[in-house]
């Protein structure tokens, strides 16, 4: 890199001007790669038509700059065409032009900056000369059947970062990592960060983010560094008028895309149909896409070179989708939240799967979108349906503290949207229940459980299903809170509803039973728990299957139990070994369902023959339990107590 910024291309005054060949940016950097490739091209078909292919900012009229100058000896008539400026004589200097510059001898050049597609070419091929040089955005398809294309990309990270700390001399390194990321490591949106950092008096990273996300006009400046004809948003601004002039849709696909951004839509997981969206804050509005017209539309997008379309994966620029909020009008911005939402619940994978590979394999290449989407800005059921589905999974995935935040936030915009409580934002704090469960935040639990039965008994009525599931469901909570007195009434409540109405053998009745024995457990009645646990285990095992999930839950509580209960401590050692095997098959090794039943099976292990089965497995469940758990879980302290001795 030193290298290359070190050579003294030779100078081209009579180029520069007239509308001739830019000067050379004195910060310019990298690109060895796609210059030596540029030449090869240029030499290998003098006569021929090369393309410095790329989104807008990425560098490519710079790269033509830099190339033009450093082999400035061997090129005769040079003539530079802006695409942006008309095709006028002046417009087109030649080397020799002026009277003070000899006339040289060698292959003509023509370039031509700036093209939105080939078709733009048309209306200047009188101009052309010798071999034809294009900076362009668009797709390599629509360029390749008649010219060599040269791939233009971003930034290496290290570029980047190197580039801000020059640029600002005081950044730290994290920050600009921070800023890049953020950036997309985009060349252009680079070297306006670089000069707001330093026109802005205390000015921050921050700072910088802050007025990109709310005044982008502000932040990408009037004028572009390094001779760039015009500002980075006064670009972004023709890319959506043209769109505007096309087809109206496509710029209300392209801001909700962006809004879902900057993480890849995966188009082919959006399956074919009518896809319909109520707006739960409009109330009566509803639109529809039909995936015949959006299909097309993810190609025509990716001509603008504000968004690539690779191997099914539509990506906005990040810089967009950085500033798309603060770039659009509100009314512009309702309308991409209500696409945003409308594509979000077109991602979610239909049908439902008992196997765990399966259910993973469906839920891989579209995951990412929901976890970069906020879940504040969905604005209607289908985002906010999505979303809770997108949770659910993770949750059955094992990330219970992780998505923790997310449900919360979820869960206050879906009652900050809805008049009453609607059945989407009840499912969502059922969901959310769970969550606060599974990591034993018990407090948060009962509150929400209390106010999630009030709510569905008033709506449905106290014996549906889904009113005694929620009952079911704060049987846990209480008990954790010290409420046993509720907590056994609503286990019997619930109890004698359920067998009524759902049966004896029915899933959620088995899933009551088997609470009976986690509040017997916790009140420290260990023969109690045992004889409760045993008898639900079998059922479960005949009903549902000896690897069920519930099944398995239920073991666990039972090895606790036995392991607690010293006449009973060596049954736990076969059932808790055989039930983390079944777990590490159903759920994975890392799950901390898993996790917490190798846990028991170490202590139980432990309190039968007074030493640890296995320091170095012991660690390595510990770690986990801390992470998902934090450092006050009762398993955490007694295994770390034990390993310390080691």
């Amino acid at each position: 890199m030193k290298q290359e910024m070190a050579g003294t291309p030779a100078r081209l005054s009579g180029w520069q001007n007239g509308g001739g060949v830019p000067p050379l940016n004195p910060r310019f950097r990298g690109r060895g790669t796609t210059l030596a490739e540029l030449e090869r091209r240029v030499r290998s078909d003098p006569m021929g038509v090369t393309v410095l292919l790329g989104p807008v900012g990425v560098g490519k009229r710079q790269i033509a700059t830099e190339y033009v100058h450093r082999n400035a000896a061997r090129f005769g008539p040079v003539r530079w065409i802006g695409a942006s400026l008309p095709p006028a004589a002046d417009t087109f200097p030649a080397a020799g032009a002026r009277g003070d510059e000899p006339v040289r001898e060698g292959a003509a050049l023509t370039v031509v900056d700036g093209l939105g597609s080939w078709k733009e070419l048309d209306r200047y091929r009188h101009a052309i000369d010798g071999h034809l040089l294009v900076t362009a955005t668009g797709t390599a398809a629509e360029w390749q059947p008649w010219a060599s294309v040269v791939p233009v990309g971003r930034w290496a990270r290290p570029t980047a970062v190197e580039f801000l700390r020059e640029s600002a001399c005081w950044l730290l390194a994290e920050d600009a990592d921070r800023l890049a990321d953020a950036l997309g490591d985009l060349p252009l949106a680079l070297a306006y960060a670089g000069e707001w950092l330093n026109s802005q008096r205390d000015a921050t990273p921050d700072g910088f983010l802050y007025a990109l996300r709310r005044r982008p006009h502000e932040a990408l400046g009037e004028a572009g560094p390094d001779g760039y004809p015009s500002s980075l948003a006064a670009r972004f601004e023709r890319v959506r008028r043209a769109l505007a002039e096309n087809d109206r849709w496509l710029v209300r696909i392209l801001d909700a895309v962006a809004l879902l951004g900057p993480s890849p839509l995966p188009t082919r997981a959006i399956g074919s149909g009518l896809l319909g969206h109520s707006v739960a804050s409009l109330p009566g509005a509803e639109i529809a896409l039909d995936t015949t017209v959006l299909f097309p539309a993810f190609s025509e997008l990716a001509k603008t070179g504000l968004v690539a379309l690779d191997n099914g994966l539509l990506s906005v620029d990040p810089v967009y989708c950085t500033m798309v909020r603060g770039f659009l009008s509100a009314e512009e911005r309702q309308h991409a939240a209500v696409w945003a939402d409308t594509l979000l619940g077109a991602l979610v994978p239909r049908g439902r799967s008992g196997d765990r590979l399966r259910k993973e394999h469906q839920w891989r290449p579209v995951l990412h979108v929901f976890k970069a989407c906020a879940p504040e800005e969905v604005c209607g059921r289908d985002g906010l349906s999505a979303l809770r589905a997108a949770y659910d999974h993770l949750i059955d995935a094992g990330h219970w503290g992780g998505v923790l935040g997310r449900l919360e936030s979820l869960y206050r915009r879906a009652r900050l949207l809805s008049s009453e409580a609607e059945p989407h934002e009840l499912d969502i704090g059922d969901v959310l229940l769970r969550a606060y469960s599974n990591v034993h935040r018990y407090a948060d639990a009962a509150t929400l459980g209390r106010r999630l039965y009030q709510q569905r008994a008033a709506r449905n009525g106290a014996r549906k299903a889904a009113t005694l599931r929620c009952a079911s469901s704060l049987i846990v909570p209480l008990a954790g809170i010290g409420d046993l007195p509720a907590a056994g009434r609503f286990f019997h409540e619930t109890l004698v509803a359920q067998i009524s109405v759902l049966g004896a053998d029915d899933r959620d009745t088995l899933h009551t039973r088997s609470r009976r024995a986690v509040v017997e457990l916790m009140g420290h009645r260990w023969l109690d728990a045992i004889g409760t646990a045993e008898s639900v285990l079998e059922q479960q095992r005949s009903v549902l299957g000896p690897r069920d999930r519930d099944t398995l839950a239920t073991a666990y509580v039972l090895g606790r139990a036995y392991s607690a209960s010293p006449p009973y401590a060596t049954r736990a050692l076969p059932l808790l070994s055989e039930t983390v095997r079944a777990q590490e098959e159903l759920h994975g090794d890392s799950h901390p369902t898993t996790v917490r039943t190798a846990a028991a099976f170490e202590l139980a292990y432990l309190g039968v023959h007074g030493v640890l089965r296995e320091g170095e497995r012991c660690r390595v469940v510990t770690d986990r339990l801390r992470e998902e758990f934090g450092v006050w879980d009762p398993d955490v302290n007694e295994l770390e107590a034990h390993l310390s001795r080691l």
